[in-house]
C-alpha cells in the first residue's frame, strides 16, 4: 500500500500531518472514469490541499486533489459548489468535477476532489517574461472605460436599493452611449502603472518625510488619460463644501503640484490640458458620485 505523508500549518499553528492512501485513490479514479488509473504523479501543494496528476491508461489525465484536515467537511462542499456555480453560469475556465468525497474516513484517508485536468502553465511562472501589453487586461482607454461601466452596473444590479437601481443603471448606460463619441479605437492610448487608491489615508509620513505607500491591493496598468488629475485632497469637492481657507490651500497645492509635474513628467500636464472639458466632466461623472447628479446628462 502506498502512502504520502506531508504537512502544513493549519491557523491553529498546529503542524497536521495529511496520510494519503495512493493506491485508494487511484482505485478511486478507475472506478469513476471507468478505466484503469495506471500512475499517480505529486503535482503541487498549497496551504490547504495536495494536487496529484491521475493519468489513466486510455491517455487521458485528471486531477486528484486532496485535502488538508483542516475546516472539514464544509470548506470541500463549498469548493464543489462554487466551482460548478462558475462553470455553468459565466464564461470563467475552471475544472469539471467528476467526484467529490467530503467525509475524512474514505479509503483514501482524506478529503479528495477527482476533476478535470486544465491545460497551461501558472501565470506566476512566465509573469516576469510578459511584455507590459500582455500584462495589462486593455489595449485601448474605450475598453478599460466600457469594463468600468459593465462593472458599475452589476455592483448596482447586485448590492443597490431597487428604487435607486433604476435612476443609477440608466445614467451609466447613457454614459456606455456616450463612449464613442470621447473614445477611439486607434490602439494609440498609453497606459501607466497606478497605485489605484491613492489618498493620504495611504501615505505613511515621519515629520515632513514620507515614509511609504501602503494598500497596492487596487493597483494596477490603467489609461494615462484616467490618471492626469491632481491629487483629490487637494480638489474641491462637491461632496463637501469647502472653507474659503481650505479653497486658497488648494489653488496654491494644485499650482505646486502642477509646476512639480511639469519638471518631473511634462507628458502628465500635456495630458491634462489636452483634455476637452467634455470629456472631463464624462470622466467625472463616471468616476465620482456626479452619476448620481442631474447636470451632465441634461
Amino acid at each position: 500500500m502506498s502512502n504520502y505523508s506531508s504537512s502544513c500549518e493549519s491557523d491553529l499553528e498546529n503542524s497536521i500531518v495529511l496520510n494519503v492512501n495512493l493506491d485508494a485513490l487511484k482505485k478511486s479514479a478507475s472506478n469513476v472514469f471507468q478505466v484503469q488509473c495506471t500512475s499517480i504523479q505529486e503535482f503541487n501543494e498549497g496551504g490547504f490541499h495536495k494536487v496529484y496528476i491521475l493519468k489513466m491508461m486510455d491517455g487521458n489525465e485528471y486531477i486528484g486533489r486532496v485535502a488538508f484536515p483542516v475546516y472539514l467537511q464544509w470548506k470541500t462542499e463549498s469548493e464543489v459548489a462554487v466551482m460548478e456555480y462558475i462553470r455553468l453560469n459565466t464564461n470563467i475556465p475552471v475544472n469539471k468535477v467528476y467526484y467529490w468525497n467530503s467525509f475524512v474516513n474514505n479509503p483514501v484517508g482524506a478529503e479528495y476532489i477527482l476533476m478535470e485536468h486544465l491545460p497551461g502553465i501558472r501565470l506566476y511562472d512566465i509573469w516576469s517574461d510578459l511584455t507590459m501589453e500582455k500584462k495589462r487586461p486593455f489595449n485601448t482607454t474605450k475598453e478599460y472605460i466600457l469594463a468600468v461601466i459593465r462593472n458599475q452596473i452589476s455592483y448596482y444590479s447586485t448590492f443597490v436599493s431597487k428604487e435607486k437601481q433604476n435612476c443609477l443603471i440608466t445614467k451609466y448606460e447613457e454614459l456606455c452611449r456616450l463612449v464613442p463619441k470621447y473614445f477611439q479605437d486607434d490602439g494609440n492610448d498609453t497606459f501607466a502603472l497606478t497605485h489605484g487608491d491613492f489618498h493620504s489615508s495611504n501615505i505613511l509620513v515621519n515629520n515632513d518625510e514620507i515614509t511609504g505607500i501602503i494598500d497596492w491591493e487596487c493597483s494596477g496598468a490603467f489609461p494615462m488619460e484616467c490618471l492626469c488629475t491632481y491629487p483629490v485632497w487637494i480638489t474641491n469637492s462637491s461632496m463637501i463644501e469647502p472653507t474659503n481657507k481650505e479653497s486658497i490651500e488648494h489653488v496654491i497645492l494644485q499650482n505646486f503640484f502642477r509646476a512639480e509635474m511639469s519638471r518631473h513628467n511634462p507628458d502628465f500636464i500635456r495630458t491634462i490640458d489636452n483634455i476637452c472639458k467634455e470629456k472631463k466632466e464624462f470622466y467625472s461623472a463616471l468616476f465620482s458620485y456626479e452619476v448620481w447628479k442631474d447636470e451632465f446628462f441634461d
